[in-house]
């Protein structure tokens, strides 16, 4: 096979032929800032279940979108958008404007403090994190994992939400057992399907992983909020 002229073109075709139906475009758009479960994509679409299913399909295809079962209730799905998704199509995600986040999880213990301290990190503002069952110390590899990343979380405390102080605009579980569990707070609400690094005995790789995608969403919001 000849080398292309023009390396790349093959997966641009790819891209193109993805976005070649509204339908697929409007998911990926409600899939920028928070991932979503088949039933809300449906609601917001408007789209009957088969062909909610070849759009996934088609989107999947071209390396844009997965699906992964949900910690909490292992009925559920969510789709979510692939690492890189919007930096390979070179367009701006639609994402809201962002005062004051509150990230929240089951344990606060690594995901939500992690998120919290990319956000501070990323634009020099304050962020809230809090866990619906708080641990009594944060997990000691998500502050290994984090120092290695130049960010303390050698001083954090886990929170309970009754100890949030702050008055969110933006809401963002980052585990789905907080999710589904409910999330007393007011303001837009946004999931970000993390799995949990600190279950099943998993180790710094786990952790790593979790902070790496959550270094990728904070960044995309932090973007939107400059």
């Amino acid at each position: 096979m000849e080398a292309e002229a023009y390396p790349g073109v093959t997966r641009r075709a790819a891209l193109h032929r993805a976005l070649s139906e509204p339908a697929r475009v409007t998911i990926l758009d409600a899939l920028a800032a928070s991932d979503r479960s088949p039933g809300e994509l449906r609601a917001l679409t408007g789209l009957e279940w088969n062909l909610l299913e070849f759009h996934l399909g088609s989107l999947e295809g071209a390396g844009l979108v997965e699906r992964q079962v949900s910690q909490g209730d292992r009925r559920r799905r969510y789709v979510r958008l692939r690492p890189g998704a919007w930096e390979a199509l070179h367009v701006a995600p639609p994402l809201p404007r962002v005062r004051v986040p509150l990230f929240v999880c089951t344990h606060n213990s690594a995901r939500s403090p992690f998120a919290a301290a990319l956000w501070h990190e990323r634009t020099g503002r304050p962020a809230a994190s809090a866990g619906s069952h708080p641990a009594p110390a944060v997990h000691p590899l998500a502050v290994e994992t984090a120092a290695g990343y130049g960010i303390d979380l050698a001083g954090a405390t886990p929170h309970g939400y009754r100890q949030v102080t702050v008055d969110p605009d933006v809401v963002v579980s980052v585990c789905d057992r907080a999710r589904e569990g409910g999330v007393p707070f007011d303001g837009v609400r946004l999931h970000w399907s993390v799995p949990d690094p600190s279950t099943g005995g998993q180790g710094r790789d786990a952790f790593e992983a979790a902070f790496a995608d959550l270094a990728e969403r904070v960044s995309r919001l932090a973007e939107a909020a400059a």
